[in-house]
């Protein structure tokens, strides 16, 4: 038996009028005024368009997103703060929402106050809430300001005592945007603690973030906003492994050796220089695609590159980072004591990977040349990895396995 339904969006648009950037000026009504009142003064902008999702009781949305996608515009569809154009919202029980810092809180009143302020405003009585009061200022943790007037809060006080209210005086459906970005690591935690008792108490949360380990460790499922219109609906592993590529920069990795002298460059002090990078296989058939590999499998890399003049200690190096940008690895060769010193000057640095912990997924290659701690060259894009899974019988449990990395270690059971 399915849960009732806590939220309804029946095709929501949300359409603003704003000025056009050619609008006539003053100075226009009087140079040509026949032109300045017959040009269009004004455009509609779609904030949201034809937005259509159904939120079931308990379960936790997370809403993720670029920067002016429509993802607080809807949260504030949804708080009531503003309507929409056309289309149907349909929401069921009690909504506490946390848009922005100082949220329903009045200036003038104290922290006490402004507690039961929204208590009222969701419809509770002054017993309701004080059954949870101290609850609220524990977890606040705002000492003696408690009966200080909101208006003498730093940001982060504000910001605690609005969540600590939002969770604590037990709303039905908790609407979170992205401030508790601002809030400090201790703060987080406590936060991420609380989203993850909502969904196991029966309500309901959406969840605005750019944080996706947030949003994959908390959300059941995630909706991907791109331009206003909802891009992909799935479960959070899947949408957001969809947009974090949508992010990355395109990496040509379908030949086997790949032209380093024209890619980006995030940094070149022009002493070194990174002419190409190429992928070999270890020990297995050489017909399979290149950069691919499976897990577990070794491969073997070649790194070409010049050196202009003589600099102590060449080192080259290999970084490795997931999807998210994350930093999983990095190996130098000056790790197996291999630099190039004096007069001597490297043209060409091979690595062999033979133990690779990499869980199935995509990997970029980060390649560098380095001396003593100056950066000479660096390509942060080189290839692009493809693990994959095991097809044998004998794979590992990767699916019981957590974290990014999944090393094979030698066990023995007595």
């Amino acid at each position: 038996m399915t849960a009732p339904l806590a939220v309804r969006l029946e095709h929501v648009t949300k359409t603003y009028r704003i000025p056009r950037p050619d609008a006539p000026r003053v100075k226009d009504y009087l140079r040509r005024p026949g032109w300045a009142f017959r040009a269009r003064k004004t455009q509609d902008v779609s904030a949201l368009r034809d937005v259509t999702f159904d939120l079931q009781e308990g379960e936790i949305l997370g809403i993720i997103g670029r920067n002016g996608a429509g993802k607080s515009t809807l949260l504030k569809v949804l708080s009531r703060i503003t309507s929409p154009t056309s289309g149907r919202v349909t929401m069921r029980g009690r909504v506490a929402s946390l848009l922005e810092v100082g949220t329903g809180f009045h200036p003038e009143l104290t922290g006490r106050e402004n507690i039961y302020l929204n208590g009222m405003l969701l419809g509770m009585s002054s017993r309701q809430v004080g059954l949870v009061y101290d609850q609220i200022c524990e977890f606040a943790s705002v000492g003696d300001y408690i009966n200080v007037p909101i208006k003498r809060y730093s940001s982060g006080m504000k910001l605690r005592l609005a969540f600590s209210v939002a969770a604590h005086l037990r709303a039905d459906i908790m609407i979170i945007d992205e401030v508790l970005a601002v809030g400090d690591a201790e703060f987080q935690r406590k936060c991420l603690g609380v989203m993850e008792d909502v969904g196991r108490t029966g309500r309901t949360a959406l969840l605005v973030s750019h944080n996706m380990s947030a949003i994959e460790a908390l959300c059941t499922r995630v909706i991907w906003l791109d331009h206003g219109e909802i891009r992909q609906v799935g479960t959070a592993d899947e949408v957001v492994r969809s947009y974090l590529r949508t992010g990355l920069h395109a990496v040509n990795s379908t030949d086997q050796v790949i032209d380093l002298s024209k890619a980006t460059r995030g940094f070149r002090l022009g002493i070194a220089h990174l002419s190409e990078i190429a992928f070999h296989r270890v020990g297995v058939p050489a017909e399979r695609e290149p950069w691919r590999v499976k897990f577990g499998e070794p491969f073997g890399l070649d790194i070409g590159l010049s050196v202009s003049r003589d600099v102590p200690g060449v080192v080259v190096g290999i970084g490795i980072r997931n999807e998210r940008g994350e930093d999983l690895l990095t190996s130098h060769s000056s790790d197996c004591i291999v630099m190039f010193e004096g007069a001597s000057r490297p043209t060409r640095a091979r690595v062999l990977v033979n133990a690779p912990w990499l869980r199935p997924g995509t990997y970029f290659l980060e390649v560098s040349v380095i001396s003593g701690s100056q950066l000479l060259d660096r390509v942060a894009d080189a290839a692009c990895l493809q693990v994959e899974e095991v097809s044998s019988d004998g794979a590992p449990l990767l699916s019981l396995k957590k974290g990014p990395l999944s090393p094979m270690w030698s066990w023995h059971l007595e």
